[in-house]
């Protein structure tokens, strides 16, 4: 166990040693990585092209082993058409007979060896099937081939004449030694040929076990060197990689003292020598911050007293937005004193009502969420007017609204302000709820408009928590009775107001209003 313990040993100490050589190369890792795999694909590349080599030798001594078995073929089928030839031949020397017979027996045995010659006569030619011959036998195969025909010719002229012991002696001599010698060559063809295959055989074995042994071993050397190499590679990067890890580890708790000792000449000691320089400028930085502690504590208690500051201006002007206009918002909260411009006083206002007319029918028609889409789209419509306006709404009364004029800020030409602002409502909302009719006499909805100008008592109303701006006094309770009594799509103005404002009207009235007087003079505009 010692001496294996021992030998991994070694073995890790250098596989470290070629890590460390590999990071010390001046090249980054990204060219690293694709060398080390361009080596593996070479050597891959070079075994691919050697077992490319031994195929085709393979490939070569199969396509001679396919023609040496041709070339077997053919010989066998040349053997058989010379043994056909002998036969026929013998027939015709054991059959002599009559003339047409012999006639007969002559011509066939003629006919067979024109046969066996027209096939043997392709064999010199290489792009035949039946190609077998060599130049040691080609000379030889073809003079016996003549000699059988000579002889077959000799055979057949004999029998013609009726003499068989001539054609006999022709058979015995000439015929047979040339058949005879055929056969040998045949033979002796064939034995070299199934020599030769058997020699390709052995060798093709030979070579499978070669390539076999060597793509085994390369294969195997293949695997061991790429192994090495990622193994090599990637302790080159893993191994800084941990002491970066554990500098940034220690950075992230406050020590800012810690450095790292990477010897790789690429992005990785790069990105160490940015660590170490880190470190340094977060300890400067942080000897700087615990200077400024001081400096912003005290930073913070003053920006918490500006915070509250304005926070309280929020909510000045958030409150004063519910009933004021924007623009006279802005200028209350600009003011030094809030309390100053809303105090109570009396002065001379104008003032605006608007209610809906059949507003009562059509909620008692109409489902809930008609009536609350009428109530939305008739607010909707006159409140982009009012800020437009400069009037101050004082409060939405449901189906109604009113709308101050000179209050809590004085304000030039209020009445002038006030008709004109009730000739766009008038306009707007007889428009925008045109489309609103329930039930069955198909009930809609109409405006009445009242403005009065007179004295009203202006200031705070409400109880803690909850405070309105509001007016109250004749000028109020004038407009309020006068939108009453208006009809759908009448705006009735006061006398005093009738004074004060350039509009087409004609007198109207008297009217009898509660709270105000009787005969009660207006106008209609």
């Amino acid at each position: 166990m010692t001496v294996k313990k021992s030998a991994d040993l070694k073995w890790f100490a250098l596989l470290s040693r070629i890590a460390n050589g590999i990071g010390q190369i001046a090249a980054p890792i990204g060219a690293k990585l694709p060398v080390a795999f361009l080596i593996v694909v070479c050597f891959m590349v070079a075994l691919a092209l050697t077992g490319m080599a031994e195929l085709r030798k393979a490939n070569d001594r199969a396509d001679q082993l396919l023609e040496d078995q041709i070339r077997i073929s053919t010989l066998l089928a040349v053997q058989r058409s010379i043994l056909t030839v002998k036969l026929v031949g013998a027939d015709a020397i054991l059959n002599f007979g009559n003339a047409a017979e012999n006639e007969k027996l002559g011509k066939k045995l003629y006919d067979e060896v024109y046969l066996f010659r027209a096939g043997a006569s392709q064999t010199g030619n290489p792009n035949r099937a039946t190609h077998f011959l060599t130049p040691q036998y080609e000379k030889e195969f073809i003079a016996n081939e003549r000699r059988i025909e000579a002889a077959a010719s000799k055979i057949r002229t004999h029998l013609k004449e009726g003499n068989a012991v001539a054609a006999k002696a022709v058979y015995d001599t000439e015929f047979s030694n040339a058949v005879d010698e055929l056969d040998r060559i045949i033979f002796s063809i064939y034995f070299n040929v199934r020599e030769r295959m058997q020699d390709s055989t052995e060798e093709n074995n030979r070579a499978y076990e070669r390539a076999q042994t060597l793509l085994v071993g390369a294969s195997g050397f293949a695997i061991v060197l790429a192994l090495l190499l990622g193994f090599a590679i990637s302790r080159s990067i893993t191994n800084p990689l941990d002491r970066i890890r554990v500098a940034l580890s220690r950075l992230s708790v406050g020590n800012f003292e810690t450095r790292v000792s990477v010897a790789n000449r690429d992005e990785l000691g790069e990105l160490a020598g940015h660590v170490n320089g880190t470190s340094q400028k977060l300890g400067e930085l942080y000897s700087a911050i615990e200077a400024q502690k001081v400096e912003l504590a005290s930073l913070n208690s003053a920006l918490e007293d500006k915070v509250q500051t304005q926070v309280k201006e929020i909510e000045r002007t958030n409150r004063l937005r519910r009933f004021l206009p924007a623009q006279v918002a802005e200028m209350i909260v600009g003011a030094p004193d809030e309390q100053n411009i809303l105090r109570t006083q009396r002065s001379e206002i104008t003032v605006l009502f608007a209610d809906l007319r059949g507003f009562t029918a059509y909620s008692n028609a109409a489902t809930p969420d008609q009536v609350v889409d009428a109530l939305n789209c008739f607010h909707g419509t006159c409140g982009p007017l009012i800020e437009a306006s400069g009037g101050t709404l004082e409060r939405f009364l449901g189906d109604g609204l009113m709308v101050l004029f000179g209050a809590p800020v004085a304000m030039e030409n209020a009445a002038q302000r006030a008709v004109d602002l009730a000739l766009e409502l008038r306009s707007a909302v007889q428009s925008s709820l045109s489309g609103f009719k329930s039930g069955l006499e198909k009930r809609s909805l109409g405006i009445g408009i009242g403005v009065g100008t007179g004295a009203a008592t202006m200031g705070q109303i409400g109880f803690e928590g909850r405070r309105d701006y509001s007016a109250i006094g004749p000028a109020p309770n004038l407009a309020a009775r006068l939108c009453d009594v208006a009809e759908d799509g009448q705006i009735l103005i006061s006398h005093a107001t009738a004074w004060q404002v350039d509009a087409a009207m004609e007198p109207t009235g008297p009217f009898d209003l509660k709270g105000v007087g009787p005969a009660i003079a207006a106008f209609k505009v």
